[in-house]
């Protein structure tokens, strides 16, 4: 299983000021989500990509299996936006493909493969900034950043705990399909179903008693408020506000290429 935070915790770019890296990284999924082009998302794709790859220095292995899981998402999506149905009387233009059944047919338009495209490749562009924010900012830098930007201490403190609950979550996932594996839970279909109830029961049983647990940890503390005061002490390297100023740039000027 992928521990996300220990890449981070080891990446090239955890000693890089949050500031940098947060504003690299939402400039191009301003640009992507603004824009919806495919060059643009393109361009975004590959430098995130870059950025993770040979910067952050996450092996490529591990990236490929990051991006699989919302690929998967992506395809279910796109199957409803590639496939149109209406009535076998109704004329559509620029049918690439149909398949009349009764009264009705099913055909992929030209117009919908464009669609398709689109939204893949923003979706994907998209994720990738995240994925690039996520494998080289820790927990605390990115928490320092919310706190810097004025946003609700509740909110901020609520985003740390939910973050980390995520790998609480993980983690005993893990631990329980490697208890169920080693009793051959998963050796045919009906196994393989009482097992995964088993898995969420349990799972749902530990996730609460791991939340009371931490409950109890902040208020034998005094409270539960202030658990990401941090300070950092690293220093602003202005040869990255340069490439930020030139990433800027470059897709602005795509954007308005791309909208002419």
């Amino acid at each position: 299983m992928i521990k996300i935070d220990d890449y981070t915790y080891s990446s090239g770019l955890k000693d890089v000021h949050p500031v940098e890296k947060v504003s690299f990284a939402l400039i191009f999924l301003f640009f992507t989500i603004l824009s919806k082009n495919t060059l643009v998302s393109c361009f975004t794709f590959t430098v995130m990509s870059i950025g993770v790859l040979f910067r952050a220095k996450i092996p490529f292995i591990v990236y490929l299996k990051l991006l699989f899981v919302p690929f998967l998402f992506l395809m279910t999506s796109l199957v409803t936006i590639l496939f149109s149905i209406a009535p076998i009387d109704q004329e559509e233009l620029e049918v690439l493909w149909r398949v009349e059944i009764g009264l009705w047919q099913i055909y992929i338009s030209s117009n919908s493969i464009q669609q398709s495209y689109e939204l893949a490749t923003t979706i994907l562009a998209s994720v990738s900034c995240l994925y690039f924010l996520v494998l080289s900012t820790p927990l605390y830098q990115f928490m320092w950043v919310l706190k810097k930007v004025k946003l609700p201490t509740v909110f901020v403190e609520l985003m740390g705990i939910t973050y980390r609950f995520i790998f609480v979550l993980l983690e005993k996932v893990n631990e329980i399909y490697i208890a169920q594996s080693s009793r051959l839970g998963y050796q045919n279909y009906r196994s393989w179903f009482s097992s995964v109830a088993q898995l969420i029961v349990s799972l749902f049983v530990k996730s609460m008693r791991s939340a009371n647990e931490l409950q109890i940890a902040m208020d034998s503390r005094g409270g539960d408020e202030h658990l990401y005061d941090v300070d950092l002490s690293m220093g602003y390297n202005h040869r990255h506000f340069v490439i930020i100023f030139i990433s800027f740039v470059t897709l602005f000027v795509i954007y308005v290429m791309t909208k002419s």
